[in-house]
């Protein structure tokens, strides 16, 4: 698992309690990307680009996961990250379902 204590202090608890439900639930979460590094965005970001990737990504500089405010999860059967993308919808905030990234679980208010 991706260290959620990467993550920007006010956010952590949100991250564990969404692993943590998820886990309950018997879905077998994987955190896989917490706080990025420029390099590692910028290598996401060209990836993306290229087709190399099947997730979007930010370009650097305007990535979530840069400041800690964003983690991926991953969960297993596939499927559930609807489910648990409406739950962190339901909290008010920004699931990455909703752009084509449906692992992407994000601080950011819910736009509506």
């Amino acid at each position: 698992m991706d260290d959620i204590s990467l993550l920007d202090k006010r956010f952590r608890p949100l991250a564990r309690a969404m692993y943590q439900a998820a886990a309950a639930a018997g879905l077998r979460p994987t955190i896989t990307s917490t706080r990025r590094s420029s390099k590692e965005q910028a290598r996401l970001y060209r990836d993306y680009l290229s087709g190399r990737s099947r997730y979007p990504a930010a370009a650097p500089g305007k990535s979530t996961h840069a400041r800690g405010l964003a983690f991926d999860m991953v969960v297993t059967p596939k499927s559930a990250l609807t489910a648990l993308g409406e739950f962190w919808e339901s909290l008010g905030l920004t699931w990455g379902g909703r752009f084509k990234d449906p692992i992407h679980f994000d601080a950011r208010p819910r736009r509506r």
